[in-house]
């Protein structure tokens, strides 16, 4: 009987001391490959610069470093800034004799595909810079996946308190259309508004009581300090939009126009059509905020692709009546009824790429990215020449 008892606690005390040093080892395990994810961002891991926010659905972590290796062939490092944007820092009282802008837009805006020096903003600044006396300071409110709905968020919450001489919003036919709404997103983690009865915007933000956003706030406490956790979590979303990319309908241009690009055409989705008229009723109540605040609101409609000459045609191959400049137009009118700034992109794209034949845009497989370097270029150039009467009847006080 004693031997049996010796025997059994032999046995539980080598159990438990197999147990520990198998644990043991997968720490040790765990800890060299996280080393070697922090250090070489092996499989293009970094540790995770955002955090979920309840009113947003998630935004950047302020002070963090960000390392980025997407289309671009080179990693772009740096440090967002103590508010979390992608941008120098900022001080809360507007330096004395200058003209403060403040630019919302998605990932376009952010740039992040490009150092900081080479953006549009920092461009447009330097240019302004150069040919006004008075200080003309642009502040990068992107952030990539944004829509009209975050943008009116951050410009309530956040940009007023910077006390702006205006506002600039970069729209993206496409993304801003699709993901406006319930209807035609695939990312119902995230707000939205909707539009009551009596004209009335709502905010939606019922996806913060959901179990998913609670398990990735959970999860984020521990992506923040992890480079594995991170890696993993992203090929985890990534996996999620791949599925639910299958799940739609096949949008290349061989077998039909929809979607967003179908407004383009005679015959435009219905839906897409319901999501865009939100679109608008959420930039004019942008703008109607700037106007009771004293800010200055100006549009800027991004290109499409089909500013290439070889997409429009292909296009117009599947719909004879398919429109180019059709979100060119339709908002250069808009912005007229509203009486605000405005400027387009569609036509300027496409005279510079017929002029020069330089593609414009990153090119990942077969398809187009965001600016290159040349695009940034090219959009702080126009811009520039756009602000520059503006700045200066500003200055003059006209």
């Amino acid at each position: 009987m004693r031997d049996n008892s010796n025997f059994l606690k032999k046995f539980i005390s080598s159990t438990i001391r197999n147990i520990l040093l198998s644990v043991l080892i997968f720490c040790l395990f765990i800890s060299i490959f996280e080393i070697i994810l922090r250090t070489t961002h092996l499989f293009g891991a970094k540790i995770s610069w955002t955090e979920p926010d309840p009113i947003l659905g998630w935004r950047y972590t302020p002070g963090r470093n960000y390392w980025y290796n997407k289309e671009n062939n080179h990693p772009i490092i740096g440090k967002l800034n103590s508010y979390g944007w992608r941008d120098k820092e900022w001080s809360l009282k507007k330096p004395q004799n200058s003209y403060r802008i403040a630019v919302l837009g998605d990932s376009f805006v952010e740039a992040f595909q490009v150092e900081l020096d080479n953006t549009f903003l920092a461009l447009t600044e330097h240019q302004l810079n150069d040919n006004h006396d008075a200080k003309v300071e642009l502040m990068n409110f992107g952030r990539s996946g944004f829509t009209q709905t975050e943008e009116l968020l951050v410009l309530k919450n956040e940009i007023s308190r910077f006390f702006p001489d205006m506002v600039i919003l970069f729209f993206l036919p496409g993304n801003d259309i699709e993901e406006i709404s319930k209807e035609t997103s695939s990312n119902l983690g995230r707000p939205f508004y909707h539009i009551s009865d009596t004209e009335e915007l709502i905010l939606d933000t019922s996806f913060a009581k959901a179990r998913e956003f609670k398990i990735r706030s959970f999860i984020n406490i521990v992506k923040q300090h992890s480079a594995l956790i991170s890696l993993l979590t992203e090929r985890y979303i990534a996996y999620k939009k791949q599925k639910q990319a299958k799940t739609k309908i096949n949008k290349t241009v061989t077998r039909r126009i929809d979607g967003s690009s179908s407004l383009c055409t005679a015959n435009p989705d219905k839906a897409y059509l319901r999501s865009y008229h939100l679109n608008k009723i959420l930039i004019k109540a942008m703008s109607e905020y700037c106007r009771e605040k004293g800010i200055n609101f100006m549009l800027v409609v991004i290109e499409t692709k089909a500013y290439i000459p070889e997409i429009e045609e292909k296009y117009k191959s599947v719909h004879p009546t398919f429109n180019t400049n059709f979100f060119e137009d339709d908002l250069m009118n808009y912005a007229k009824l509203l009486n605000i700034e405005y400027l387009g992109l569609q036509r300027i794209f496409r005279q510079y790429y017929n002029t020069s034949g330089t593609f414009l845009h990153w090119k990942v497989g077969e398809e187009y990215g965001h600016w290159n370097y040349q695009g940034h270029k090219l959009v702080a150039n126009t811009l520039s020449n756009k602000l520059k009467s503006i700045v200066y009847l500003k200055k003059q006080g006209v």
